[in-house]
C-alpha cells in the first residue's frame, strides 16, 4: 500500500480527506475521537511544511446544503489541538476556493465545506473530483471508515493526484490485520447491536479462525425468535429466517447466546429484552477470559437507557482484564468506552464501523484498492 510517508511531501499542497463524521446534539459533539485519530497525519503534514486542504463529511444531507451540517463546528474543535491557522469554510467547489487555497501558508490548513452537501460526492462523479484534485499535489486518505464507499473523494479523486495513505489509515489496516492473519487462539468475536446483515460477511470469514462467537444486542433477538424462544415484543428482524439458518448452520456449536435477560414491562403480559442478563454476564466473561484475541462490535443492551447499559459495561470491564489483543470498533461502542473511561485499555479503537466490517469480511474496500492495497507483493 502507498503511504504518505513514503511521499515527496515537503511544501506540498495536500487534499487530506478525513471523516469527522462525529455525533451531534444541539450543536454541540459529543465525542471528538475522529478528529483526535486523524492529528498525528495533521502535525506530520505541518511538520513537513505542507499547505493542508481537509475535505471530509457530516451526517447525511443527501446532497442538500443543511446548515446544521456545517463543518465550520469541526474546524473550531480542531483549533483545540493544533496551533496552525484553520480556516474554515462552506464552501467545495465554488471558485473562491482556489483564492483561499492561494493565500494559504505553510503548515496552514484549509477545511472544506460538507462534501456530502453535493450529490457528486456519493456518485463518484469524475467532474466534481477532478475539481477536488485540482487544489492540490499530492492526495492523501486518513478516512479508513468511508473507505468502503466508491466516493469521488475517496475514490475518483486518486484518478488525478498522486495518491497515498494517512498515518491512522495504515494503522487501522495493519491492526486489523492481527486478526485475520494466523491471530494468536482463542479467538472470541463478541458482536451486538441491531443489524445481523452487517455482519453476516464477518462471521462468515471467522466461522473457522474463532473459537466462540457471544451474541448480544437486539441481533440476538432475532436469533432466538426464529430459534423458536419467545422474545415477546423485543425488537427483532422478521424477514431474516434463511439468513439466520445459515448463521446457526456455518457456526454450531460456536455460537453463544445470552441465557437470560434483562427484561422492560410493556404490559398485557407483553416484555421487550434490553440487555443480557447477570447468569450471561458471568458466561461471557468467563469466555473472554481465555482468549488471546478478541475483537468488539456492537453494544450488549440498549445503553442509550442507563438502565440497560450493565451488560455492555461489566463485558467490556471482563475485557480490559483481557492482557492479550483486544480490538473494538463502530462508532456506539467505541463512544460507550470512551464515556466510561476505559477505551485506553483496549490494544486498538477502530474509527471504522461498516468499514472494519467489510475489510474483516475479506471485501476489497475501494478506497484501499486504489492505493495498492491488494496488489500482490
Amino acid at each position: 500500500m502507498k503511504i504518505m510517508k513514503d511521499a515527496n511531501l515537503d511544501g506540498k499542497v495536500v487534499f487530506l480527506r478525513l471523516d469527522w463524521n462525529v455525533p451531534l446534539k444541539n450543536d454541540e459533539i459529543l465525542n471528538d475521537n475522529r478528529i483526535r485519530a486523524t492529528l498525528p497525519t495533521i502535525e506530520y503534514l505541518i511538520s513537513r511544511g505542507c499547505k493542508i486542504i481537509i475535505g471530509t463529511h457530516l451526517g447525511r444531507p443527501e446532497g442538500e446544503v443543511v446548515e446544521s451540517l456545517s463543518t465550520r463546528i469541526l474546524a473550531k474543535q480542531l483549533s483545540k489541538y493544533i496551533k496552525s491557522r484553520i480556516i474554515s469554510t462552506d464552501l467545495v467547489i465554488e471558485s473562491r476556493v482556489k483564492q483561499s487555497i492561494a493565500d494559504l501558508r505553510p503548515g496552514d490548513i484549509l477545511v472544506l465545506g460538507n462534501l456530502r452537501w453535493y450529490s457528486e460526492e456519493e456518485t463518484n462523479n469524475l467532474a466534481f473530483a477532478h475539481i477536488l484534485a485540482s487544489y492540490a499535489d499530492i492526495y492523501v486518505n486518513d478516512a479508513f471508515s468511508v473507505s468502503h464507499r466508491a466516493h469521488a473523494s475517496v475514490e475518483a479523486i486518486t484518478n488525478f493526484l498522486p495518491s497515498y495513505a494517512g498515518l491512522q489509515l495504515e494503522k487501522e489496516v495493519v491492526t486489523l490485520k492481527l486478526l485475520t492473519e494466523n491471530p494468536r487462539k482463542p479467538v472470541i468475536i463478541i458482536l451486538g447491536g441491531a443489524k445481523i446483515k452487517d455482519k453476516m460477511g464477518l462471521v462468515k470469514e471467522f466461522a473457522n479462525s474463532a473459537d466462540e462467537i457471544l451474541i448480544g444486542g437486539a441481533i440476538s433477538n432475532t436469533i432466538r425468535y426464529f430459534k423458536g424462544e419467545d422474545i415477546s415484543g423485543s425488537f427483532y428482524e422478521p424477514t431474516l429466517e434463511s439468513l439466520v439458518e445459515e448463521i446457526c448452520h456455518i457456526l454450531n456449536n460456536k455460537l453463544i447466546l445470552p441465557v437470560d435477560s434483562i427484561k422492560k414491562e410493556l404490559g398485557g403480559g407483553k416484555f421487550s429484552i434490553l440487555d443480557i442478563g447477570p447468569k450471561t454476564i458471568q458466561k461471557f466473561s468467563k469466555i473472554i477470559a481465555t482468549a488471546k484475541t478478541i475483537f468488539w462490535n456492537g453494544n450488549l443492551g440498549y445503553t442509550e437507557d442507563e438502565a440497560y447499559q450493565k451488560g455492555s459495561l461489566e463485558i467490556a470491564k471482563a475485557i480490559t482484564k483481557n492482557p492479550y489483543t483486544k480490538i473494538v470498533a463502530g462508532g456506539d461502542t467505541v463512544g460507550f468506552l470512551e464515556t466510561h473511561d476505559l477505551l485506553s485499555s483496549f490494544t486498538f479503537a477502530s474509527t471504522g464501523g461498516g468499514a472494519s466490517l467489510e475489510f474483516l469480511a475479506g471485501k476489497e474496500l475501494p478506497g484501499l484498492k486504489v492505493l495498492s492495497y491488494y496488489e500482490k507483493k
